[in-house]
């Protein structure tokens, strides 16, 4: 790992590295300890934005205690390598996300959000695709991920109109669907611990229905063996496009007539 660290890497790139670095998760909570006692032996605060100058020398140190074998080094290395990959797939300054399977519209990501993203996934989970395009895969998931690819400006703004659209209308849809059951069965209170009933959320561009136990796990019968799912069904089918979702959920695509 170290010999891949220490190519030779120019001042913008140290300081985006260092940005990113900072950002991470780390499974060893003094790995960001280190970053910003380094960060501070050289600047003379963690607060303060290094040069150029400043970036590369916090660069070579982060580099040697990564291959000294000290604790959490293995850690930090693997996040620089991370780094280094991310930035060698984001070229672009916009992207459109498409999710893989598809779920909703596409949307706009900023290369700079999209190299975050990718840094924090690793190398594992980001692969590159064609025409500069890249792979992001969920973690344990089954083929499951999102496709980045590059768009001009004007495509960026466009689809960043559509998506607002389409939760605003997802909004709506929750508020109606909210009203249709509300006075047919007991409803979620997510305030009482004993607030057991329908729940309904908005994931993406639908509305999904389910059962939230709260404190009771054995009130789930209700909703599975005791109608209430199906009540559920019967109550929104007339109004709106429902289907089953995963593990007892329904879900509200859009309004029917």
């Amino acid at each position: 790992m170290s010999e891949a660290l220490v190519a030779p890497v120019s001042g913008s790139y140290t300081q985006t590295e260092l940005r990113l670095l900072r950002r991470g998760s780390y499974t060893a909570g003094y790995v960001p300890q280190v970053i910003d006692f380094v960060m501070r032996g050289v600047t003379g605060s963690e607060f303060a934005p290094p040069s150029e100058e400043q970036a590369r020398e916090i660069h070579r140190l982060l580099v040697r205690y990564a291959a000294g074998g000290q604790p959490g080094s293995r850690e930090l290395a693997r996040a620089m390598l991370d780094v280094r990959h991310a930035t060698g797939l984001v070229r672009h300054e916009h992207y459109r996300a498409s999710a893989v399977p598809a779920v909703g519209p596409d949307t706009a990501v900023s290369g700079h959000r999209l190299l975050e993203l990718a840094a924090e996934a690793g190398r594992d989970r980001v692969l590159p695709a064609q025409g500069g395009a890249l792979v992001v895969i969920e973690h344990d998931s089954d083929g499951q991920g999102t496709v980045y690819r590059p768009v001009p400006l004007e495509e960026a703004q466009a689809l960043r109109v559509a998506a607002r659209g389409a939760k605003e209308e997802a909004a709506r849809l929750h508020e109606r669907v909210v009203a249709a059951l509300s006075p047919h069965v007991r409803m979620a209170d997510w305030s009482k611990d004993e607030g057991y009933g329908v729940a309904v959320d908005v994931v993406s561009t639908a509305v999904s229905v389910y059962w939230w136990p709260a404190s009771l796990p054995e009130t789930r019968d209700l909703w599975e063996r005791g109608g209430i799912r199906q009540l559920c069904t019967d109550l929104l089918s007339a109004w709106f496009r429902a289907s089953e979702g995963p593990r007892g959920t329904v879900h509200i695509h859009s309004v029917a007539r």
